[in-house]
C-alpha cells in the first residue's frame, strides 16, 4: 500500500503538465507530500492548472519549450539552483495529429513529431540521469508511451514509429542506468477521456470514430486520467522498486486485440 507520505521530500519533474494525463500526475504526487515541478510551454496555462491542484503549496510551474535543447538545458540548471536534486521525472509531452497516409508526411511533421515525442525525453533524461548520478540517488523515470506503440494503426506511421522509439529508447536507458539504481519505465496508455477527446466527442464524425475505438477495448471505456496517473505513482514507488526495462499498457485490454 502507498502511504499519504511515500513521496515526501522527493523532487518530481512533470513534462506536458498543464492539462490531461500530465496535471493528473501532479495531482497525485502532490497529493502524496512530493515538491512537484509542472513543466509546458504556456506559463498562463501552467499557472491555470497548478490552481486546479488541492495541495499546490509545493507545486511549482518552470515554462519551457521542451523542443529547444537550450531551455531544456536551463530549465535543469534552475532545477538544480533551486532544489539541489530530482528522484523522479516523468517525460509526459508528446505530439498527436490527425491521420495521414503513409506517403503524405512531409519533412516538417516527422521532425516536429520526433523532436516532442523523442528527443525532448532523451535530453531531459539525461540531464535528470546527471543530477541522480551526481547526488547518488535511486532516481526513476517514467516514460509516457502509447498503445500505438504497441498496435499499429493506419494513418498514424509517425506516430507510432516515435513512439516505438520512445519506447525502446527507456529499455536500453534502463539497461545503461541499472548499475546507478536508477530505474526506467515506460507507461503505455490506450484510448483516455482527456480534454482532446472530450472535444471530439462533440463533432458527430469524430464521435463515430471514437465509438467506434470504444467497442475495441475488452473493460467497455476509455482509461480516465487517474488510471494513467495511478500506473505512474505505483512504478515510482517503492512497491514498484524491482521494476525496470518494463513497459506497462493502461489500456483496458485494448492491445490485446480486436474485439469486435
Amino acid at each position: 500500500m502507498i502511504q499519504s507520505d511515500e513521496f515526501a521530500g522527493k523532487v518530481v519533474v512533470v513534462t506536458g503538465s498543464s492539462q490531461g494525463i500530465g496535471l493528473e500526475i501532479c495531482r497525485q504526487f502532490a497529493g502524496l507530500g512530493a515538491t512537484v515541478i509542472s513543466v509546458a510551454r504556456n506559463k498562463v496555462k501552467l499557472e491555470t492548472a497548478k490552481n486546479t491542484i488541492k495541495n499546490n503549496s509545493k507545486v511549482y510551474t518552470f515554462p519551457c519549450d521542451l523542443s529547444v535543447e537550450s531551455e531544456i538545458e536551463k530549465l535543469f540548471h534552475d532545477i538544480k539552483e533551486k532544489f539541489r536534486k530530482v528522484d523522479i521525472l516523468v517525460n509526459n509531452l508528446g505530439a498527436y495529429s490527425d491521420k495521414v497516409e503513409w506517403n503524405a508526411i512531409d519533412y516538417d511533421l516527422w521532425i516536429k513529431t520526433f523532436e516532442t515525442n523523442v528527443l525532448s525525453a532523451y535530453f531531459c533524461m539525461v540531464k535528470a540521469a546527471e543530477m541522480m548520478v551526481e547526488n547518488q540517488t535511486k532516481g526513476v523515470i517514467i516514460n509516457i508511451g502509447s498503445s500505438s506503440a504497441l498496435q499499429v494503426k493506419k494513418g498514424r506511421l509517425h506516430y507510432t514509429v516515435t513512439k516505438s522509439s520512445l519506447h525502446t529508447l527507456s529499455r536500453v536507458a534502463a539497461m545503461d542506468l541499472a548499475k546507478h539504481q536508477i530505474r526506467v519505465n515506460v507507461v503505455s496508455p490506450g484510448p483516455t477521456a482527456t480534454e482532446i477527446v472530450q472535444k471530439r466527442m462533440q463533432d458527430p464524425e469524430q464521435r463515430a470514430q471514437e465509438e467506434t475505438r470504444l467497442k475495441k477495448i475488452p473493460l467497455g471505456r476509455y482509461a480516465s486520467t487517474v488510471d494513467i496517473a495511478n500506473a505512474v505513482v505505483f512504478l515510482s514507488s517503492s512497491m514498484g522498486e524491482f521494476i525496470t526495462g518494463a513497459i506497462l499498457p493502461v489500456d483496458g485490454g485494448y492491445t490485446i486485440g480486436e474485439t469486435v
